[in-house]
């Protein structure tokens, strides 16, 4: 029989119900938590989640994980590793004076590392309040060869983001500002503007400092501002999840004039080809997208020729043993999975028509389970409830992979689900990660391999 286990559990009763809130302790608890990742490495597996203080996709939001050496029998305390820069932290979907990240999305890199990307937004409500966006304002500019954030004064007068956190003028002159690069976990630093040895304030924040309810380390607003508008950061482990190291903008280098003020990771899973080529998903409003790397997530790549796979949202990929890789898409209606195929290795891609996992409109986790099965996490077609985990078979013709066969749906809960991740585990049996309420209840629930293949 299938095991389950609660990892992570919010303590506000505004996002919980009451009687569910009383299993929320030190060890699992924050007043609200969304957006499951979850990856084994090396044996230990690593949850990663939103750990927030409202069930809203803006506010005060760290990333956070906990640990499991024993197959996720028991897990380590909950731990942030990303804390946005805030000026106030308050409990309540109306308060968003803070910047925050959302959506993590981890891949274990073949040197062993665990690589994973998030998306980051100034203070703002993110794509839920448009009007907040910087629509007019590049955010980066080739400088010294390279795509460099730009920064902007009350004015307009622009700033360039150089090697050490430098700021150069529009004269392209160095200047005394500079952003803080010796930042320590978890990371709160990040964005912090000095002018010498005195401290400016944040470039991701707009004013003064004020209550302080989840307990971070407050700052304010920085004279130069970065652009309200999504980034996406990089961020990795070396121990299996114990440490990580200080995030890392990577938008400049996957962004496209179209993606507008919005290209967000999409959350879960990546994956790492045979040939040790990380492959991200992401998506903007104009479509789904994929980035590459090729030195361990270090630095990423998109393709120019193809800006966009044909698809919308978020989507996850597998790469079959003949080499192509294939991507199940988010739908925008109930229905069965759009999906498509990268012949090579991630590149560009083409669409496939649509596979016969039958879902809603949300995301899901998408997995090779070893050279023959595929495992697919998702909701029921009628709506986010009554989570499902699909088995399905590569479908081979002429060497190349084109599509997968589904042979098995087996049930994973009934009543809410929404997003979920995979991960096989050591003994072969494998651990779902997924949202059973709509907001701060993340439970992880193993199936073994007798349950899903006999």
């Amino acid at each position: 029989m299938a095991d389950e286990k609660l990892i992570f559990c919010g303590n506000s009763e505004q996002y919980l119900k009451k009687e569910l809130c009383r299993d929320s302790d030190e060890t699992n608890g924050a007043p609200a938590f969304r957006i499951p990742s979850l990856v084994n490495c090396s044996g230990t597996l690593v949850a990663a989640i939103d750990k927030a203080s409202s069930g809203a996709d803006w506010g005060y939001i760290e990333i956070a994980v906990r640990r499991s050496t024993d197959d996720g029998r028991t897990w380590s305390p909950i731990k942030s590793i990303l804390v946005p820069p805030a000026r106030e932290t308050k409990v309540g979907d109306e308060y968003y004076k803070s910047s925050f990240y959302i959506d993590p999305c981890m891949t274990v890199a073949k040197n062993g590392d665990i690589v994973m990307l998030v998306t980051f937004f100034p203070e703002c409500k993110g794509i839920h309040n448009k009007k907040l966006l910087d629509h007019k304002k590049a955010a980066f500019a080739q400088a010294d060869g390279k795509m460099c954030p730009v920064l902007y004064d009350k004015n307009g007068r622009f700033y360039t983001v150089r090697e050490n956190g430098c700021l150069y003028n529009d004269k392209n002159e160095k200047t005394d500002y500079r952003l803080k690069t010796d930042r320590q976990a978890p990371y709160y630093e990040t964005g912090d503007l000095y002018r010498g040895d005195e401290m400016m304030g944040n470039i991701y924040l707009n004013g003064a400092m004020g209550k302080n309810e989840m307990k971070t380390v407050l700052a304010f607003g920085a004279p130069i501002k970065a652009p309200k508008r999504s980034y996406i950061f990089m961020t990795r482990s070396s121990d299996a999840g114990e440490t990580w190291s200080a995030p890392k903008d990577i938008t400049g280098e996957v962004l496209f004039q179209e993606d507008g003020t919005f290209l967000g990771v999409a959350p879960g899973n990546g994956i790492a080809l045979e040939d040790g080529r990380l492959v991200a998903t992401v998506y903007s409003l104009k479509g789904a997208a994929a980035i590459y790397s090729d030195d361990n997530g270090e630095t990423w790549k998109r393709d120019t020729s193809q800006k966009y796979i044909g698809t919308q949202g978020e989507w996850q990929c597998v790469q079959a043993p003949s080499g192509e890789v294939i991507g199940l898409s988010r739908q925008n209606r109930s229905g069965k999975t759009p999906m498509v195929i990268s012949h090579n290795r991630g590149v560009t891609w083409e669409k496939k028509g649509r596979t016969g996992i039958l879902a809603c409109k949300c995301q899901k986790s998408f997995i090779r389970y070893d050279d023959e099965y595929v495992l697919c996490s998702h909701t029921a077609r009628s709506g986010r409830k009554d989570g499902v985990l699909s088995v399905g078979r590569f479908v081979v013709k002429k060497g190349k992979t084109t599509g997968i066969k589904w042979i098995r749906h087996l049930p994973i809960n009934t009543g809410f689900f929404a997003y979920s991740s995979l991960a096989v585990l050591n003994d072969g049996s494998v651990g779902v990660l997924y949202e059973d309420e709509p907001s701060s209840h993340i439970v992880f629930k193993t199936f073994s391999k007798a349950e899903l293949f006999d």
